[in-house]
């Protein structure tokens, strides 16, 4: 039931973690042009790094505040 909770984030984590997937391979340049090297390998990191915080804040323990 606790998963419920958080299947948003989860959801968030998994389609962060597909646009770091997609932009190493190459294959979001077919939407997005960037206009250095450098700026697609920074949205790689920040992408695949927010990916694992969705993921990791979707599995916790913690209980949600309101």
């Amino acid at each position: 039931m606790n998963i419920l909770k958080h299947i948003g984030q989860i959801a968030l984590g998994l389609a962060t973690l597909y646009i770091a997937y997609i932009t190493g391979t190459g294959d979001i340049l077919n939407y997005i042009n960037f206009s250095d090297p450098l700026g697609e390998f920074a949205f790689c990191i920040f992408s695949l790094l927010l990916g694992i915080f969705f993921l990791y804040s979707g599995f916790s323990k913690t209980k949600l505040t309101k």
